[in-house]
């Protein structure tokens, strides 16, 4: 059939012949074009500049909370309208994220994991300009910056501490729930720690914490473990002592794939550790955070005392010389404050004249 060209602001479209003269005729062509345009173009636009004002104002990405923005009657507007006026608590709220990191893990000084903001920003500066803005950490460092930093670091982003941080300063094992032992049970973090503590006693036991999310990490945590276990799991004072295993499954298909992952975790775990070893599934960006464990293709470990506090710390394949010093580090955390104190007095010189039992 003919076919005739009509031309409006919004954009050009085939009209057939037949339909052409009754549509100028009645001229509502053009608003239904522009009304469409609109529709299509100018809302979506809209919501992603300002999803972008609101992920650069914390730092971190705030899909979830425009999916709710979204649904709202007022469409743009009450994304708007929220953006704005809620800026000073996004930026609260960040500020929260950064003071809970813990301040005693010490980050390896040729590791990116120093620069690594909360929701896995960096600050970047323009060359030319010195102007610094907030860039997703992929976008700055390339998306293999996590195997770039294991040959950087000798795989461990986390040095081990020197001594043991002090019990003042501290900071309790951050919170992690619902996860999972292979023994079907459920348990909370760090609540499954001291549950035989019943006197809340700090130097009643010492729990060595080993953490891996992906394979290579699990398989350098063994050099770490073993060495604990034979050390001091089998002496007279091993109920003071124990190894918790966790393993975090992070991504939507972990759970679905729960079933497997048990399965391959229980030929490779002795039937004794079954209890003691967990596994979680979901997403622990902001607890990995907390512990500074930003790059997951490594391996983390952490003694912890008997009320739950974070008192030393270390990553990648233990050394020998770190190994020792963890033992020595955990026979310490064992130890009252009064046997410590006994131990460290010096017998002094003998007071008195000795007096012949014949005398």
């Amino acid at each position: 059939p003919e076919r005739k060209q009509h031309h409006s602001k919004a954009g050009t479209m085939a009209v057939p012949g037949s339909m052409a003269s009754f549509l100028l005729s009645k001229r509502i062509a053009q608003p239904l074009v522009t009304l469409r345009c609109v529709t299509i173009m100018s809302l979506p636009t809209m919501k992603s500049q300002q999803e972008q004002k609101i992920r650069f104002a914390l730092g971190k990405d705030f899909r979830s909370r425009c999916q709710g923005n979204r649904a709202s009657s007022d469409g743009s507007s009450a994304l708007s309208k929220r953006s704005f006026s809620n800026r000073s608590s996004f930026e609260a709220e960040y500020e929260g994220l950064l003071a809970q990191r813990n301040k005693n893990i010490i980050m390896h000084p040729e590791g990116h994991g120093q620069k690594i903001l909360p929701g896995n920003f960096v600050v970047k500066k323009h060359p030319k300009t010195g102007a610094e803005k907030k860039v997703l950490l992929e976008h700055a460092l390339g998306y293999f910056w996590a195997l770039k930093e294991l040959s950087l670091t000798d795989k461990k982003p986390i040095l081990s501490n020197e001594t043991l941080i002090a019990a003042a300063e501290a900071e309790k094992f951050p919170v992690l729930k619902d996860l999972v032992n292979l023994q079907d049970e459920e348990v909370d973090i760090p609540d499954f720690f001291t549950r035989n503590n019943r006197s809340k006693d700090a130097n009643v036991q010492c729990t060595l914490v080993a953490i891996s999310l992906k394979e290579f990490g699990a398989q350098l945590l063994p050099s770490w473990t073993e060495p604990f276990d034979k050390a001091l799991r089998y002496g007279k004072d091993a109920d003071r002592f124990e190894v918790v295993r966790i393993t975090i499954n992070e991504g939507r298909i972990a759970k679905l794939l729960s079933p497997f992952i048990v399965s391959g975790t229980k030929k490779n775990v002795p039937e004794k550790d079954h209890s003691n070893t967990l596994l979680y599934y979901g997403d622990a960006e902001e607890w990995r955070d907390i512990l500074r464990m930003h790059n997951i293709y490594t391996g983390y470990v952490f003694l912890v005392d008997g009320i739950g506090r974070v008192r030393w710390a270390g990553s990648g394949e233990g050394s020998d010389e770190e190994v020792q010093s963890m033992i020595m580090f955990a026979r310490e955390l064992t130890r009252s404050p009064e046997r410590a104190a006994h131990k460290k007095q010096v017998p002094g010189p003998r007071v008195g004249k000795r007096v012949p039992r014949g005398e």
